[in-house]
C-alpha cells in the first residue's frame, strides 16, 4: 500500500475522531448547561462573560424539554460523553505508536474517568458519587476503544492498538 495514502487515511480518521470527540463534549456540556441544576463551580464563569441573564432565559425555555427527559440523560449521560471523547482523543494520538508511554495514556482512561467518581465516594471531590454515572461511563469508554479499533472503511488499514 503506497505510504501517502496511508498517511492520508490516518489522518482522515483522527480528523473524524476529532470531531466526534468535540460532539460529545459539546453535548455532554448542553446537557449540563441546559438541564442540570445551577452549580456554583460551573456557571460561575457564565456571570464572568457576561451571558448568566442569556443562559438563565434559555434554561428557561428548556423547561418543556427537561420534564420529559429521562433522569439518566439529565444526570449520568453526560460522563458517558466524556469518556467516549477523552477515549477516543487519546487512541487517536497514541494508536500506532511503538513509544511505551502510550501505555500510560491507554491507562489514564479508566483512572481519570472512575477516579472522579471514587473522589466523590470518598468525600475528597465535591459531587455526588452514583452508579449509573460509573455505567455510563464504562458505556463511552467502550464504544470509544470500538470505534477507534475497528476500521472506517474496509479500503483503509487497520489502525494498531
Amino acid at each position: 500500500m503506497d505510504k501517502s495514502f496511508n498517511y492520508r487515511s490516518n489522518y482522515f480518521l483522527k480528523s473524524i475522531y476529532i470531531y466526534m470527540s468535540s460532539l460529545a463534549v459539546l453535548a455532554g456540556g448542553l446537557i449540563y448547561i441546559l438541564f442540570r441544576p445551577t452549580e456554583p463551580l460551573f456557571f460561575n464563569w457564565f456571570s464572568v462573560v457576561g451571558i448568566e441573564n442569556w443562559l438563565y432565559t434559555v434554561r428557561e425555555e428548556s423547561l418543556s424539554v427537561y420534564s420529559i427527559l429521562p433522569q439518566w440523560i439529565v444526570y449520568s449521560m453526560a460522563s458517558g460523553l466524556w469518556a467516549f471523547a477523552y477515549t477516543l482523543i487519546v487512541l487517536s494520538i497514541w494508536t500506532g505508536s511503538k513509544s511505551i508511554l502510550k501505555y500510560f495514556w491507554f491507562l489514564s482512561i479508566p483512572v481519570l474517568v472512575f477516579g472522579f467518581e471514587v473522589l466523590q465516594l470518598t468525600g475528597d471531590l465535591q459531587g455526588t458519587f452514583c452508579l449509573n454515572d460509573i455505567l455510563w461511563s464504562a458505556i463511552g469508554i467502550t464504544i470509544g476503544f470500538i470505534t477507534v479499533s475497528v476500521r472506517y472503511r474496509q479500503n483503509l488499514p487497520r489502525l494498531k492498538f
